[in-house]
């Protein structure tokens, strides 16, 4: 196990519950959440949809911060992919033609 700082630590044990929840959902689920948080959010704009992706973006943040010790360089990558992508849609969100 990688060395660890007393946040880490911290935010893993805070985090254990949900993330055994969500490890004991099928793999597929948590992208498609994910995905419909994205698309509700662009459709029903204003202050919800702000709120909707805000949440996207900060389960994914929260993921990759998680998993970034112990996941592979593609996994890494995807995640980044990911988070960016949230990012972009804030982006275009925020600063419109």
């Amino acid at each position: 196990m990688p060395e660890t700082t007393p946040l880490r630590q911290s935010l893993e044990r805070a985090s254990t519950p949900a993330a055994a929840a969500l490890s004991r959902l099928p793999g597929w689920v948590t992208t498609v959440v994910w995905v419909l948080l994205l698309v509700i959010a662009a459709i029903v704009g204003g202050a919800v949809g702000w709120v909707l992706l805000g949440l996207a973006v900060a389960f994914v943040a929260w993921l990759l911060y998680l998993a970034w010790p112990y996941a592979s360089t593609n996994a890494k990558l995807i995640r980044i992919a990911a988070a960016l992508l949230g990012v972009a849609i804030v982006l275009v969100r925020l600063l419109p033609r």
